[in-house]
């Protein structure tokens, strides 16, 4: 009877160490960013998302706001590694502003203060014409949060856009 009882909970012991070295995987919208383009692509489906062109745009709702989503997959394209939002926001830089500033809010609440974050002009001048400014590169808009299984990266774009990059760490491509 001992040794069942060793057994079992070595047994137990095994099954809890395996389970505590599988790895996380970031979430976006409650789906993990894992697997193929194609299993990502159909739970984004079913939580309401519609495939926009090809097999890996999509377009709904991200945090409450229209969005296109692009599903990425590893150079080999058999591992999701990242997920593109592209928030559909009219080119004005109010509009702008304020969507980065909603969307910071949120993923601040969700994931507490960026890691990093840089949001400035290169000059007066620049500060005067924002977008102009996006255009040629003077001014930055970027906050980058630390997620369970990955990274959050918000940014405002040269094209004056406003995109947030869901990155799971486990799945990724070094970019350096």
């Amino acid at each position: 009877m001992k040794r069942v009882l060793l057994i079992l909970v070595l047994m137990v012991s095994g099954l809890m160490a395996a389970s505590a070295q599988e790895k996380k995987h970031l979430e976006f919208e409650g789906v993990a960013i894992d697997g193929t383009v194609q299993t990502v692509v159909k739970k984004l489906q079913k939580k309401g998302f519609k495939i926009e062109k090809g097999e890996a745009i999509l377009k709904g709702k991200v945090m409450g706001k229209k969005a296109k989503v692009t599903v990425a997959s590893t150079p080999d394209g058999n591992t999701v590694y990242l997920v593109l939002v592209d928030f559909d926001v009219k080119k004005t830089w109010e509009n702008v502003r304020t969507c980065y500033e909603s969307m910071k809010m949120q993923l601040r609440a969700r994931y507490g203060d960026p890691i990093l974050y840089k949001e400035e002009f290169d000059s007066p001048l620049a500060e005067a014409d924002p977008v102009k400014a996006l255009h040629y590169g003077n001014c930055t808009f970027i906050c980058h949060y630390q997620a369970p299984g990955g990274e959050i990266v918000l940014t405002i774009t040269k094209e004056a856009g406003v995109q947030c990059y869901f990155v799971d760490t486990s799945n990724s491509v070094s970019l350096y």
